[in-house]
């Protein structure tokens, strides 16, 4: 197949997507078409500039339909083989968007550091030291009941004073770990099948409250009440 055609394979089958899903008519242009569907979808909304920069190079590969018997027109130039392999790899990200299942690391995972309302809380802060954790999930059958992290550390010594951790547990603090008593930081819950969009939009507007969010935990439905199956940070995302 030449290059052209696969181009305008992949431009009709675009547009025809955009149409079904907005429900529009033959009037509504293909640009039109990317700025409203970008403000319903987070993956085209990522990709928006790029598939209008393709959208215009189609028009000028393409003879004006007004002036042809094809009702899709009539290529005049051919497109470089690397523009066309650009626009097929973005029409796969458009079309199976990578979801959190594809990027989250699971809660066994070596690089996740997790612990339990028995945990001392001297081995959690050595753990943090050593390997650079900036928080630490709590779990009780898979469920998530809160993360020690060095605000709550702050936190509990600025209400405190100097204090032995030696012989204390996380249930010792258990309610400064809670989710929503955290000062400065945040956390968000997601669903496994949310794609990589949706969750980048998460961290693009991730100031709540003068808040900064800290962690995305990843549970099937994206509720509280769920077992934890992973966890992903920015920099999963990069």
């Amino acid at each position: 197949m030449r290059g052209s055609n696969k181009f305008l394979k992949i431009y009709n089958d675009i547009d025809n997507y955009m149409r079904r899903t907005l429900e529009a008519g033959p009037r509504m242009s293909h640009i039109a078409l990317i700025d409203k569907l970008s403000k319903k979808s987070n993956v085209f909304r990522f990709y928006k500039h790029d598939l209008k920069e393709f959208a215009e190079l189609r028009n000028a590969i393409i003879h004006n339909t007004h002036f042809s018997n094809n009702q899709y027109g009539d290529v005049i130039a051919e497109p470089h083989r690397y523009i066309v392999e650009m626009y097929e790899e973005l029409y796969k990200k458009i079309m199976r968007p990578k979801l959190a299942k594809h990027v989250f690391r699971t809660i066994n995972d070596s690089s996740v550091y997790t612990a339990t309302r028995h945990t001392k809380i001297i081995d959690i802060i050595k753990n943090m030291h050593d390997k650079e954790y900036t928080c630490v999930p709590i779990l009780e059958n898979n469920k998530l009941i809160g993360v020690f992290s060095e605000n709550v550390l702050l936190t509990f010594i600025a209400k405190h004073g100097s204090y032995n951790f030696e012989h204390k547990s996380i249930d010792d603090i258990l309610e400064l770990t809670d989710i929503n008593n955290h000062n400065g930081e945040y956390f968000e819950f997601v669903k496994i099948k949310d794609t990589v969009f949706d969750i980048k939009e998460t961290f693009s507007r991730q100031r709540k409250d003068r808040k900064r969010l800290e962690m995305v935990f990843v549970t099937g439905n994206g509720t509280l009440n769920e077992d934890v199956l992973g966890v992903i940070s920015a920099w999963d995302l990069i």
